[in-house]
């Protein structure tokens, strides 16, 4: 009774900060599309991979349009560009939008709570189930992906929840469960790209499933005759391994066919390495997001410009974006925890080591940590699981201190999720320094910024914003900052546009090198939502 009393104190928190956040930010660049989309591919069956769903699967685009199913949105949603409409049409009608659309994804957060709290009490006991979640709802992480209507958080919980049935099938194999573990995988794939990572972990795991009691014969005399009998075994695997991964595979292609509409969107290609092939939208956009991973993009990390990415960055952005609480308890579980159950720790081993290898040394264009968010969750697992089962008496009392400290630290940084950073590089006030985009600034916090500016008066500001909204919904009094020459007065700037990883003046040209460093070489006078510098510059210092 506790146990559930907890949970659902956790839960309710973290749902209570999660709307909160929705209210309180703006939209983040790629929101304006989720928004309202899925009310027209429901009305036009209209799923054309570049038109529409601009090269993403739309389980997403479906989930953002739930919400509206009971706003007046005078017939808005026949036609595309339904937030842009509302916004232009009844600024708050365009409020309410924002908000429910970003809803369904708070709940779905939950529901991944709940996915991880079953499986780390299946695993290892209650005490781990409450361990994990609690570190679920008080991460930043999870926090800043949650409140917004976007595929990241999506295919994280399909992504956990995909493993977890999988799992749960090899504790007994029933058909049954594998189905579950199908139609898991087609919600994961109609969720994000990144999702096809699941085919090869799957296959991995089948093939792996029933290997290692074969490793362990007692009759195997030399390391020779024990890498054969290994060979030999996934020889023997391969055909069952096969079979199941295929199972699993046509199931999830079946629920891609409804979440496509009831069909596999075939068309010619309009972009890309298969320009003018007839294939299915899903593959369309596969070869897209390759092609373009493969052309790479300017990106910025530590203080460098590079157009193909950094080997490191994800497991630097890790430690850089978890709070010290947790890293300590990762480390006490790592080094004083108890065993894993040996099936938990296979499904941990290859989801994580696979997953972070081919997004560290294949993925070109790492645009944020949120690349990486289906991990997060796993690693809260493998920190409940060890250290409930750990027979040390001091380590769980240890834990229950580290999980208050998570507690503060995430109170400290509500509703500024997105941009926390932990001490190592200064924190999120010094973190615009070495890191841009969704990283910290994703177009969140023009309403930050108002707010701000109400507090002085509501003065005019000179403004390069990197976002979607316009300022004037906000009642920001401003003229655009074009070019890169000095100027003065009060300047507001998104961290995104002074590390010139966007133009505001014209997107699709690069600025110029250098061309903040006589902004950024001073400090700013105050750093709204961490995500926009705000300057004062005398005329006397030009």
């Amino acid at each position: 009774m506790l146990l559930i009393a907890a949970s659902a104190l956790l839960l309710g928190i973290f749902a209570a900060r999660g709307w909160h956040t929705a209210c309180a930010k703006s939209l983040t660049a790629d929101e304006p599309h989720y928004i309202g989309t899925g009310l027209y591919l429901w009305e036009t069956g209209d799923y054309h991979y570049a038109s529409s769903l601009k090269f993403h699967p739309p389980l997403a685009y479906h989930l953002a349009s739930v919400p509206l199913l009971s706003v007046d949105l005078d017939n808005a949603s026949l036609e595309k560009g339904l937030y842009r409409q509302i916004r232009e049409k009844d600024p708050q009608r365009a409020e309410t939008v924002r908000i429910r659309s970003r809803l369904a994804f708070v709940a779905l957060a939950c529901w991944g709570g709940i996915l991880l709290l079953a499986w780390a009490t299946e695993a290892a006991g209650p005490v781990a189930g409450l361990i994990a979640l609690a570190l679920y709802t008080l991460s930043p992480t999870i926090l800043a992906n949650a409140p917004l209507a976007h595929s990241d958080i999506t295919v994280s919980v399909f992504y956990l929840k995909t493993l977890y049935m999988y799992w749960r099938w090899q504790r007994r194999p029933t058909r049954g469960r594998l189905i579950l573990c199908g139609l898991s995988l087609g919600l994961a794939l109609a969720s994000k790209l990144s999702a096809l990572l699941l085919l090869p972990i799957l296959g991995i795991l089948f093939l792996t499933s029933e290997h290692s009691p074969v490793m362990r014969r007692a009759d195997v005399e030399t390391r020779s005759e024990a890498i054969r009998d290994r060979l030999a075994a996934l020889i023997r695997q391969l055909p069952r391994a096969a079979t199941l991964l295929t199972a699993c595979t046509f199931t999830a292609i079946g629920v891609l066919w409804l979440v496509y509409g009831g069909s596999l969107a075939v068309v010619e290609g309009a972009y890309g390495p298969m320009e003018g092939v007839r294939l299915p939208g899903y593959l369309h956009s596969f070869f897209v997001d390759a092609d373009l991973n493969a052309r790479g993009r300017l990106l910025f990390f530590l203080g460098e410009h590079s157009k193909s990415g950094w080997w490191y960055f994800f497991p630097a952005m890790y430690l850089l974006k978890t709070p010290f609480p947790t890293l300590l308890l990762l480390g006490l579980a790592l080094l004083f925890g108890g065993p894993l159950e040996r099936e938990v720790r296979r499904v941990l081993v290859v989801a994580i080591s696979f997953y972070l290898f081919i997004a560290s040394f294949v993925l070109q264009v790492p645009l944020g940590f949120r690349y990486v968010l289906p991990l997060v969750p796993l690693v809260h697992l493998l920190i409940a699981t060890r250290i409930a089962g750990s027979d040390r008496n001091w380590l769980r009392p240890v834990a229950a201190v580290g999980l208050v400290a998570l507690a503060w630290v995430g109170a400290r940084a509500h509703p500024h999720y997105l941009s926390f950073f932990n001490p190592i590089l200064g924190g999120s006030e010094g973190a615009y320094r070495y890191v841009a985009e969704s990283n910290i600034d994703w177009g969140q916090d023009l309403g930050t910024l108002a707010r701000y500016l109400d507090q002085r008066g509501n003065p005019p500001v000179k403004l390069a914003y990197f976002g979607p909204e316009p300022p004037e919904r906000y009642g920001i009094e401003y003229e655009r900052l074009v070019g890169c020459e000095p100027t003065d007065g009060l300047i507001a700037i998104s961290v995104t546009v002074a590390q010139r990883l966007w133009n505001p003046a014209n997107p699709w040209r690069r600025l110029p090198e250098g061309c903040y460093d006589w902004l950024l070489k001073r400090e700013p006078v105050a750093q709204p939502g961490y995500s926009i510098l705000v300057y004062e510059v005398e005329n006397t210092e030009n």
